[in-house]
């Protein structure tokens, strides 16, 4: 299993995923994924992703810097995952989104994918000056909870985010 960053080299690997994601999930927005469901055109999503990299080129100051990761597996190139790794946390995402997000391809989950996802990224961001990561997931996402516990986690509480109305778990992890 690799975490790299995304090129055009993964245009259709990323496609997939994207739409292997929203026709099965039920949802209209993947996780982890810095926006990918808006996009129809992989190389502007990439072009995007670059600007979000660095406070200089950020084009909106109410969101965060950060740096998206592919998790892929090595034998047949297919994304299993994607991951954000944020590299400070505005309120809202303190309250309700963490320095990680992360999702998994549907057909993968349940294989332990997502806890093998976020020790990687928690290796590849060892060296970070963040020393205490918020991760979050939503209460009622069992699976995710347990990605999060199983990496070391510590619930600190549960929070109501009033924008959907949902119980929101707050975890931290040492790194």
């Amino acid at each position: 299993m690799l975490l790299i960053k995304p090129t055009t080299e993964w245009e259709k690997e990323i496609l997939d995923y994207k739409t292997e994601f929203l026709s099965q999930s039920g949802v209209n927005w993947i996780d982890g994924a810095s926006g990918l469901s808006n996009f129809t055109n992989i190389q502007d999503w990439i072009e995007h992703l670059v600007l979000y990299e660095s406070n200089e080129t950020i084009p909106n100051p109410d969101f965060v810097t950060g740096e998206q990761y592919l998790f892929v597996r090595e034998t047949d190139k297919k994304i299993i995952g994607m991951i954000h790794f944020r590299h400070e946390l505005n309120e809202y995402l303190f309250h309700f989104g963490g320095h990680i997000g992360y999702s998994v391809a549907p057909s993968e989950r349940n294989k332990g994918y997502g806890s093998r996802m976020l020790k990687e990224m928690l290796l590849e961001k060892k060296e970070s000056p963040i020393k205490k990561l918020l991760i979050t997931c939503n209460d009622d996402n069992i699976g995710s909870a347990k990605v999060i516990e199983h990496n070391g986690g510590i619930l600190e509480n549960k929070v109501l985010d009033e924008s959907d109305g949902k119980l929101v778990r707050r975890y931290w992890i040492d790194n």
